[in-house]
């Protein structure tokens, strides 16, 4: 039964490891108008609730957008992993960031350290729904879309700030309807979304070399809050993540996400869950699983 698992969502935000933090984070604050939350140095306590010691006094900062909205972007320097390349390999690959007006993104970010991929254009010929990419200095893809203010689609937000919140987090797994299906069964308040099973998505086909045109599926699954998780079947040439000893995985790390209950998740945690001081968390307790391809999900027990 439903209420005998634990809910999943909305998205409360994400983990990113930057080799250099200050490079890392000022262009958020100087071109995406986002907002230090809060700053210092990895404590014990969150290094041993990932099971990475290795990050225990890392310099971390929380950005959050001006908008005010929950969702928060961690930065955590880190040695970075030679040979890492964004969109090869499996787990957290992007994130999905709503704003106000994205045709004007691009003479924003003149001159930014954010490498232009791709866009601004509508996401398939149907779609009302428009988007860019950019690639931030950690190896980390933002998706930077803007959702029509027409109430045409109530399950996804509308941006209160330029560049506002995370809403979607893309995920790059090896069998995009088994990982579906394991979030869905796994957790409860997970609904299925959009199933597209054959469409071209250039940004992974280029990271990884393969000839233009080149097929693959997508699909997503609700959550709550006007959050997603968009689940991409990558090819068979990606491959697991390397990560170094002790130490969370490069580019996106985790996800974090709200739950209701520790307790209810029948998964094993990477290590015993703790409540942990300040933000993010403020005292809420917190603990770490892994999904089906070996992306880390961080539960947050509100």
């Amino acid at each position: 039964m439903a209420n005998d698992k634990a809910v999943l969502g909305p998205i409360a935000g994400a983990t990113v490891l930057a080799p250099d933090l200050e490079a890392a984070t000022a262009p958020y604050i100087d071109y995406l108008g986002y907002r230090v939350l809060n700053s210092g140095t990895v404590s014990a306590d969150q290094a041993a609730v990932w099971n990475a010691e290795a990050h225990a006094g890392a310099a971390y900062k929380v950005l959050g957008p001006e908008s005010g909205e929950r969702q928060w972007i961690r930065f955590v320097e880190a040695p970075p992993v030679p040979g890492y390349k964004a969109m090869t390999t499996f787990g957290w690959h992007s994130m999905e960031i709503v704003v106000a007006d994205v045709d004007s993104i691009p003479a924003k970010l003149k001159g930014s350290p954010f490498k232009h991929l791709a866009g601004p254009k509508n996401l398939g010929s149907t779609s009302s729904i428009r988007a860019m990419q950019v690639l931030g200095r950690a190896e980390e893809v933002l998706y930077l879309t803007q959702i029509p203010d027409d109430g045409s689609l109530p399950h996804l937000p509308i941006a209160k700030s330029f560049i506002d919140r995370i809403f979607i987090m893309p995920l790059g797994t090896p069998d995009m309807m088994k990982s579906r299906d394991w979030y869905m069964e796994t957790f409860a308040k997970v609904e299925g979304g959009i199933v597209a099973p054959d469409i071209e998505l250039g940004l992974v086909t280029d990271a990884m070399g393969l000839p233009e045109g080149t097929k693959m599926g997508i699909c997503t699954v609700k959550l709550g809050g006007q959050t997603l998780i968009e689940i991409d079947d990558y090819p068979a040439s990606a491959k697991a993540r390397s990560r170094n000893s002790g130490s969370l995985p490069p580019g996106i790390a985790t996800v974090s996400f709200v739950t209701d209950s520790l307790d209810k998740v029948g998964l094993p945690f990477v290590a015993a869950p703790r409540a942990l001081a300040g933000a993010p968390y403020d005292g809420k307790r917190v603990g770490v699983t892994t999904g089906l391809a070996g992306e880390l999900i961080e539960l947050v027990e509100e």
